[in-house]
C-alpha cells in the first residue's frame, strides 16, 4: 500500500492498495447537488434570453439575445456528455478503471480516472509530477492504460 499526500490546503491523500485505489480529498466533498442544478440554471436563462429576444424591438437585441439563448441552452447538453458524468466514489476497484489521464490546467495537476461505466473520478491538488509518475507506474504494473 502506497500513500500519496495531496497539497497541504487540500488536506487529503490517495491510497494505492493491492486491488483498489482509495481517495480522501476535498473534490469528493464538493457539493454534488449544485453540479446537478447547473444545467437547469443554464436552461432557464437560455429560455429567458430567447423569449426576451423575441419580444424585443431592435434587430440587434433580437439577434444577440437569441444567439446567447441558444448558447446557454446548449451548455446542458455538455453536462450530459460522458466527460461530465462524475462520480465521488471513495474507493475504486482496479478492474473498474478503463484509463487514467493526467491533465495540467493553469499550472495545477489533476488526474481523471475514467471508469468502465463512462463516469469520471477527478482528483485535484496533486503536488507534483513525481506523484503522477508514482501513480502511473503503479497502474501500468496492473495493466491499466495511463495517458498524459
Amino acid at each position: 500500500m502506497k500513500n500519496i499526500q495531496l497539497k497541504s490546503f487540500a488536506n487529503g491523500e490517495i491510497n494505492l492498495k493491492e486491488k483498489s485505489v482509495e481517495f480522501d480529498d476535498k473534490s469528493s466533498r464538493v457539493n454534488k447537488g449544485i453540479f446537478k442544478i447547473y444545467h437547469f440554471i443554464f436552461l432557464f436563462f437560455g429560455i429567458y434570453q430567447i423569449y426576451s429576444g423575441i419580444i424585443s424591438e431592435r434587430e440587434i437585441q433580437i439577434i444577440l439575445r437569441i444567439i446567447s439563448g441558444i448558447l446557454l441552452i446548449s451548455i446542458p447538453a455538455l453536462f450530459y456528455h460522458s466527460n461530465f458524468i462524475r462520480t465521488n466514489k471513495k474507493e475504486i476497484e482496479l478492474d473498474e478503471i478503463k484509463e487514467v489521464k493526467m491533465k495540467k490546467i493553469f499550472g495545477e495537476i489533476l488526474i481523471d480516472f475514467k471508469l468502465k461505466d463512462n463516469s469520471t473520478r477527478r482528483v485535484y491538488n496533486i503536488k507534483n509530477m513525481t506523484d503522477w509518475n508514482l501513480i502511473k507506474s503503479y497502474l501500468t504494473e496492473r495493466k491499466i492504460m495511463c495517458l498524459n
